[in-house]
């Protein structure tokens, strides 16, 4: 059964399954650039689980770098697994499944020659252990490589709405692990290991457009102190105008790879 966190993680993503495509600019680029750090050797990749497929869009991009390889994908958001399906339809090899990460990774007795997640594990509500089981499910010389966002995601906002509320405003990527986080849990699983950081700024044209991006990609959440009032919403305009005299974004990510 998912807790209250999980559940609403899992209700945003669905509900932004129809928008997502349009609005996920960052997290497509992340996906190309996670594709450099997968192992070249197709030949012995048979077997490939990808973790929070979404809609699919890096899935069909593993399915055709390996054409010959198995692909179990998962994602707990069931409008996300309902995208990916329509979009997979007619890739045999293709199997995806909407269930949680987590649970899914401590049950299974398969192996896995490659286990990708593209901006998924840090909205896992334990990224470590996680990271712990899927070192369990790959054999030797199995690979993981995947995209993570860091806790310096939406700095701006959570500064702007710090200022509106007066008080500290913590949105979800707050929780999320940190790179030095990442390299002491990944020493640990693998002999093998490597974490790049990846920092991009997007600015937005409105403020509106900002939120309206986080809403139509499901990556909001969160509990403000308040109500973000037409009033608030005006004052955090003007704390944008202000401070950086537009609307940016930053998504700071790091890029990690593990080989057993």
């Amino acid at each position: 059964m998912l807790d209250f966190r999980k559940q609403g993680i899992r209700q945003r993503f669905s509900r932004a399954a129809g928008t997502y495509d349009a609005h996920a600019e960052v997290q497509k680029a992340l996906g190309l650039r996670l594709l450099r750090e997968l192992p070249e050797d197709g030949e012995r990749i048979r077997q490939i689980l990808e973790i929070g497929c979404g809609t699919g869009h890096f899935t069909a991009l593993l399915a055709q770098r390996y054409p010959e390889a198995r692909i179990i994908a998962l994602d707990f958001a069931e409008g996300m697994a309902r995208r990916a399906r329509k979009r997979l339809e007619g890739k045999s090899q293709v199997s995806v499944l909407c269930q949680d990460g987590e649970p899914f990774l401590t049950d299974c007795p398969d192996f896995f020659a490659l286990i990708c997640a593209n901006s998924t594990l840090q909205w896992f509500a334990d990224p470590g252990a996680a990271l712990q089981q899927i070192g369990r499910l790959l054999p030797a010389r199995g690979c993981f490589a995947g995209v993570l966002f860091g806790p310096r995601t939406f700095t701006e906002l959570a500064q702007g709405l710090s200022q509106v509320f007066a008080q500290e405003v913590r949105l979800p990527p707050h929780a999320f692990p940190a790179g030095e986080q990442l390299q002491a849990i990944l020493g640990e699983i693998f002999p093998s290991f490597s974490v790049q950081e990846e920092l991009r700024i997007k600015n937005y044209p409105t403020l509106l457009a900002l939120l309206d991006h986080i809403r139509k990609t499901g990556t909001g959440g969160g509990q403000l102190p308040g109500v973000l009032t037409r009033g608030r919403l005006r004052q955090l305009d003007a704390w944008f105008q202000t401070t950086y005299g537009g609307y940016p974004a930053t998504y700071q990510a790091f890029v990690v790879r593990g080989e057993k």
